[in-house]
């Protein structure tokens, strides 16, 4: 993916490994701000692709824009289905949380403000980072002693029930190419007791950070309800805010709506960072 080029005050530090995995290095990108003093607030993008696909970089201009707010904006890789399945990005994810406290002092990231934002795929890593915090089952080795809690939690379009997505798709003419059969093992309803324990609407508690989610009505990849159901559920106990826009699966992404979903998405974190 060719990367936007980034403005004279921000710098970009690329492939920096944060952690070791049985499928090799993983690496993440720092954006920050050069003339703004830290300690800075952290945010991690995570990016979609069905738990299969793609690399880093999704969410470069993004990363530049949160940069340019005064953030240091973090983009980690993790490990991909079908030879990596569940909880293995899930454990990438918190890697990276725990890099920021272990690491990101030296690009002026505040150890203390870490919160996350995924679409799709990374919506729901980025849940259960939040809903799983200091969970020793989704605890990597990395950084002992290190904290996986975060301030605050958005998810675009994301799969927050595994269960609930496959009855909404009971008529799939192709039920194997569903994204729960390579990243679970199996298909969620041959599996629930995985399918539960890798929806993040299973794990909510009080403990549960503040979540915005957003989700486009024209969804034809990850259906609505998806988001509706996930803050049905968070509502009594966080900060939990929902926008639903007569959008697609990739509307972070349209330029026709891409300032005023970033924009949302500072504000909220602003609230809580």
């Amino acid at each position: 993916m060719r990367q936007p080029e980034p403005a004279e005050t921000l710098t970009v530090t690329r492939d920096l490994p944060f952690h070791e995995t049985d499928r090799g290095t993983l690496r993440l990108d720092v954006v920050e701000p050069t003339d703004v003093t830290g300690p800075l607030p952290v945010v991690v993008l995570v990016r979609g692709g069905g738990f299969h696909v793609g690399d880093k970089g999704e969410f470069a201009r993004q990363a530049m824009d949160f940069a340019a707010e005064g953030y240091v904006a973090i983009e980690p890789q993790y490990r991909l289905a079908p030879d990596a399945q569940f909880p293995a990005p899930v454990v990438d994810v918190k890697a990276a949380i725990e890099w920021v406290r272990s690491e990101g002092e030296r690009f002026g990231a505040d150890p203390s403000s870490v919160s996350l934002v995924g679409h799709s795929a990374g919506a729901n890593l980025v849940a259960m980072a939040g809903v799983t915090q200091n969970d020793p089952a989704f605890e990597p080795e990395a950084y002992p002693g290190a904290s996986s809690a975060v301030d605050a939690v958005v998810g675009y379009a994301g799969i927050y029930d595994f269960l609930a997505a496959a009855r909404q798709r009971e008529d799939d003419p192709d039920p194997d190419e569903r994204v729960d059969v390579g990243y679970l093992g199996a298909a969620a309803t041959d599996d629930p007791e995985r399918a539960e324990l890798a929806s993040p609407t299973s794990h909510v508690d009080t403990d549960a950070p503040p979540t915005l989610l957003v989700h486009g009505t024209d969804d034809e990849v990850v259906p609505a309800p998806q988001s509706e159901l996930f803050h049905e559920l968070l509502e009594p106990v966080t900060d939990a805010e929902l926008e639903l826009r007569e959008e697609d699966h990739a509307f972070p992404f349209h330029g026709h709506c891409y300032d005023s979903v970033f924009e949302r998405s500072r504000d909220f974190l602003g609230k809580h960072a």
